[in-house]
Order: C-alpha cells, then structure tokens, then sequence
C-alpha cells in the first residue's frame, strides 16, 4: 500500500514527487502548497525536481504516509491532514505542522495515536 500511495504522487516516468499531484490529491490550490514548500509557484512548476521542493515534499510525504497507516482511505486522510486541529500540535493540523517544520513532532503524534494514545 504504502509504495501504491507514494507512486501516486510521483511524477510519471521520473524520479522525484510531483508537487502538482500531491495538491490534485489534497485538493489544494498550487500557490498555496507552493506557500507551504517554501518555494515559488513558478520554481514548483517549472522545477518541481529541485531539491527545496523534494526535501519539503518528503516531508509532506512522509506524513501523509503515517496518517494513511491510520486512515487507509486516500480522501479522509487529506481531509483530516487539512483539517484537523490537534492539541498536541498547538491546535495546527498535520499540513500546517509541517510547513512550520514541525514534521518529526506530527510523526511522533501519529505513532503515538496508533499505539492507542489520544492527542
């Protein structure tokens, strides 16, 4: 599953993850993923292989892979990336947690809630 889910954002026939894809997949405004990347809308499009963007998109990445460990199906799972406030991330959703860096603390909640703890 987790290699199906990763494909899924990858760029077909290349070799990096397609800031395009994860924002069709979230539902999210390019400019606004572009925001959260760090990097202007022009340099996500036309460059979208450049490694600003892959460090921030594995780190998307690596999330929403955690969080579909939890909620299997794609659109809930983005919906609740986006959506969710959660306590222990200071009332920011999973999104917002790692535009500001944050993402080894989302993983962390995220293991700890599959191990039966609440956040």
């Amino acid at each position: 599953m987790q290699q199906d889910i990763t494909e899924l954002f990858r760029e077909p026939g290349q070799t990096y993850l397609s800031p395009a894809r994860f924002a069709t997949t979230l539902e999210l405004d390019l400019s606004v993923l572009a925001n959260a990347l760090g990097v202007h809308r022009n340099t996500m499009r036309l460059h979208p292989e450049s490694p600003r963007t892959q460090e921030r998109m594995r780190d998307y990445n690596r999330v929403f892979l955690a969080l579909l460990g939890l909620k299997p199906n794609v659109r809930d799972a983005a919906f609740h990336m986006k959506n969710t406030p959660i306590r222990v991330l200071g009332q920011r959703t999973l999104f917002d947690a790692v535009k500001d860096g944050d993402t080894d603390k989302a993983l962390r909640y995220l293991q700890s809630i599959s191990g039966g703890q609440n956040g």
